[in-house]
């Protein structure tokens, strides 16, 4: 039977940057890395829109996300790996009630070193071409039908912007197998079957299905980077509910169009999120858009559907942004998120009903931008048994049971 000291499951870009920074820190101990998929990088980080952003009004994510952006800013100096790092900024659009409360989340970011700008309408119609706040022009019982106001302004994020997770993840694992030799082991089209509990609750090891058959693997530790295949894992490991994260597997797509005319601001816009959060943004020459839909189910389903940017996306877009009716829908992508329902808030650090199970699960989204800093806190909790960069408890996952969630009151 093989042992390793730690057994991660999951090669995206948490799973990463947790080992990069283990091995950085210090540990001496072995390293096994195993996914299901064929190569580093092939779930949720894959199919990421790739934001970044600080524009937050809770100090735990504002944290992360500020010390993320500093990190994946230098990533192809000190990484060596390029990720096409483009901080061309967010821009979020506010009907006039919310306008009203986002003072209040000026004065925090304020407070914490947020480089960000209040736009009015004109000036958010000068950011994005063809873009009209007012609604005047859109027929009443259209503007009724789908639920659009005015828009009554917009925060500019400068230190936002987006890059590609998946090489950021290859990044991290490149590094960590080159850097230190020996020490750590990718195992691809490697299924985590289930964990391996002591009779006290300890975990002991990982079932594992791979090329090589099925095996038993003894673990010092487990971290799971598993995002929305968390619950179904930990089912099969035989642990009751009250053990599983409060997280719910939801698809999430992403749709590519061209740009609806050739003005050349569109190749700078900032990821902008307009009506029923509507996103979109420059990628490789084409305009990405995306938006949740509403009451996905808890459902391990990636169908793309075409017809969800046709009927639903584009009928808002076009009123906001008449020039993109005539936008042409190139392809896409469907992608899961572990969407926390509680709160929306990753869950990490221990398990507190399980000894050595590590958690990085329930980012909600927020995954590929948290977790180059995530990693750095984690490899602390392994090495010192403590948070020493930036205290990770708020995103425990006993907070659930105490009562003390983590909310965002502005942006969500």
């Amino acid at each position: 039977m093989r042992r390793f000291d730690v057994v991660v499951v999951g090669a995206g870009i948490g799973g990463g940057s947790f080992v990069y920074n283990l091995l950085k820190q210090g540990f001496t101990g072995s390293i096994l890395v195993v996914d299901r998929g064929d190569a580093v990088s092939t779930g949720a980080s894959a199919y990421s829109a790739g934001g970044f952003r600080n524009l937050w009004t809770t100090p735990i994510n504002q944290q992360l996300c500020t010390r993320g952006i500093g990190i994946l800013k230098a990533f192809q100096d000190d990484m060596g790996v390029g990720i096409g790092f483009r901080q061309t900024g967010y821009l979020f659009t506010y009907y006039p009630d919310a306008w009203s409360r986002v003072p209040d989340a000026a004065r925090i970011w304020k407070a914490n070193g947020v480089d960000f700008e209040l736009l009015d309408p004109a000036q958010v119609e000068a950011r994005i071409p063809g873009l009209r706040c007012a609604v005047d022009a859109v027929d009443p019982d259209v503007r009724d039908f789908l639920g659009m106001e005015p828009i009554a302004g917009g925060v500019f994020g400068r230190d936002c912007g987006s890059f590609d997770p998946s090489q950021a993840a290859a990044g991290y694992f490149e590094r960590a197998l080159q850097d230190h030799p020996g020490r750590a082991r990718l195992e691809l089209r490697t299924e985590a079957e289930a964990l391996v509990f002591d009779p006290a609750g300890r975990v002991t090891g990982l079932r594992v299905a791979g090329p090589g058959g099925r095996e038993v693997i003894e673990a010092g530790l487990v971290a799971l980077c598993s995002g929305p295949w968390t619950n179904p894992l930990l089912k099969r490991s035989g642990c009751p509910d009250e053990d599983l994260m409060p997280i719910l597997a939801q698809k999430r797509m992403m749709f590519l169009t061209d740009f609806p005319d050739q003005d050349p601001r569109w190749q700078d816009i900032p990821l902008t999120i307009i009506d029923q959060g509507i996103y979109f943004k420059h990628e490789s020459g084409n305009l990405l858009i995306g938006k949740a839909k509403a009451d996905t189910p808890d459902s391990l389903d990636t169908t793309f559907e075409p017809d969800y940017y046709v009927e639903e996306i584009n009928l808002v877009m076009q009123e906001r942004m008449p020039p993109t009716a005539t936008c042409r829908l190139k392809g896409g992508w469907a992608g899961l998120y572990d969407t926390t329902g509680p709160d929306h808030n990753a869950i990490l650090g221990w398990h507190a009903n399980h000894p050595g199970l590590l958690l990085q699960v329930g980012y909600s989204g927020h995954g590929a931008m948290e977790s180059p800093a995530v990693g750095i806190g984690l490899a602390e909790l392994v090495m010192t048994g403590g948070y020493r960069s930036i205290d990770l408890t708020p995103l425990r996952w006993s907070r659930f049971r105490e009562g003390d969630l983590v909310k965002e009151t502005i942006v969500i």
